[in-house]
């Protein structure tokens, strides 16, 4: 009996090409011929657990070409090249033809066919696709690759790829590419590295028709946060200090942001939106089956929004600038560097009221005492407000402090916007997640300090 996959992971066929002799490097058992499978575990990085896993298991070094999840999840694989490593003996290498019926469907071998002729939908998953980028990066760098048993591969298909290369001089650079919905994260990406130098990373060339661009290595990621509660508010306060010397650099670029694809967030906009968010909020709640937690009623809800509406209007009168948002901002978006940090993955840049990426970067502190983390958000609060007061009246500051908590919550759920018309608001996933913003939203209505500055 197969053992049992737990719930967890997912099982992947592994289509192995090898690209000299365009045969499939495939496991022999017995008289057959059977496709390598690996297990790997959801919700992380798959190419890169594809990746390790194929080198720590066959002592081999692949690129991920191409990923394949059916709608169902099931029936799950990859197309991958062979870069590197000498076959073990447990492996050989075959013609298509070879392959047994049962391991690919009619579709799939139609696929792995079409791409061994040439015939892929877009510029990069082909066979040999990498030695044009590495050819690529060398020139415009002016560096040498190291090796492509080096390489660390992150994202793959649909369009996307996540390389890492390392060099010879000892230099690392990211190779970067996005399809469809992140076209605009290069021209996002490539416009603030122009205006932000120092806190994102330096992009040293492009490549449009790829919809790629390089990127240097500018700083180590955080695994997981400090034990101590003093080492959280060190790293907090640095992530804090950078994120606001970033978006200063972003006053007067709003409409070039917008224009290179970043989402409009500005409260006048999320002030517009409101019925339609807190609609939705409503349709989830009635949609809630748990009993755990009250539903917040309709008439409530109602309440919230009106709520809302003045807040947004308050913090239009107060004129901060707006700057550039991080619409995902989490530990893993946040590198360090010597004195600074640098912010990454920008396919989810805003345009908006710059209070409203402090609010979220604050949910990073997951101090568990709640007196010390109300005294470290305090402190970042001051930080923050010493860094902008260079371009902003502190007053103003401090009062979109108080205000902050629904703006930052409705941005939270509008997102890009478009999925409001779209089957994906039927997800419950995102039902859910809304419930719990909508709680969130209605705990911070509540706050005395709130209704007395609207004087409610």
């Amino acid at each position: 009996m197969a053992a049992a996959i737990a719930t967890d992971t997912s099982e992947y066929r592994v289509v192995l090409v090898d690209p000299e002799s365009h045969g499939l490097c495939v496991l022999e058992r017995g008289d057959e011929y059977r496709l390598i499978r690996v297990t790997v575990a959801q919700r992380t990085r798959l190419a890169r657990q594809l990746q390790e896993a194929l080198r720590n298991m066959w002592g081999l070094t692949v690129m991920i070409l191409d990923c394949l999840i059916p709608d169902d999840g099931t029936s799950r694989y990859v197309f991958a090249e062979l870069l590197y490593g000498k076959l073990p003996g447990e492996l050989r290498r075959i013609q298509p033809a070879q392959l047994p019926d049962d391991e690919l469907s009619e579709q799939e071998r139609a696929s792995l066919l079409a791409m061994l002729d040439g015939d892929i939908k877009g510029p990069l998953g082909g066979i040999g696709w990498i030695d044009e980028a590495i050819a690529w990066v060398e020139t415009a760098t002016g560096r040498r690759v190291s090796s492509k048993a080096d390489m660390e591969q992150y994202n793959a298909g649909g369009g996307f790829m996540l390389v890492r290369l390392r060099m010879e001089a000892g230099c690392d650079y990211w190779f970067k590419a996005t399809g469809v919905p992140n076209m605009h994260e290069r021209r996002v990406t490539s416009l603030l590295s122009k205006l932000c130098r120092g806190y994102v990373p330096e992009v040293v060339a492009e490549r449009p028709a790829w919809n790629a661009w390089l990127m240097r290595d500018d700083g180590d990621h955080i695994m997981a946060m400090p034990p101590e509660s003093s080492g959280v508010m060190r790293f907090l306060e640095g992530a804090v200090e950078s994120l606001a010397e970033l978006q200063m650099r972003t006053v007067g670029s709003e409409l070039d942001l917008l224009e290179a694809g970043a989402f409009d967030h500005r409260t006048r906009v999320l002030r517009t939106e409101a019925e339609a968010l807190f609609a939705y909020m409503d349709e989830a709640m009635g949609l809630q089956t748990s009993t755990k937690v009250a539903r917040i009623e309709t008439k409530r809800l109602r309440e919230l929004q009106s709520l809302f509406k003045d807040v947004c209007s308050y913090m239009e009168d107060l004129g901060l600038p707006d700057t550039v948002l991080h619409g995902d901002m989490n530990l893993g978006n946040i590198l360090v560097a010597d004195e600074r940090c640098v912010f990454i993955d920008w396919c989810e840049a805003y345009v908006g009221n710059p209070l409203m990426t402090l609010e979220h970067l604050l949910l990073v502190n997951q101090i568990e005492d709640p007196s010390v983390k109300a005294s470290c958000n305090r402190r970042l609060r001051e930080t923050y407000r010493s860094v902008v007061s260079k371009m902003c009246d502190p007053r103003a500051v401090d009062a979109g402090f108080v205000c902050m908590p629904l703006i930052a919550a409705a941005s939270a759920i509008f997102g890009r916007g478009d999925w409001l018309g779209t089957p994906s608001r039927n997800d419950p996933r995102r039902q859910t997640y809304v419930r719990g913003i909508a709680r969130h939203m209605d705990r911070a209505a509540r706050e005395p300090v709130l209704l007395a500055t609207l004087s409610v």
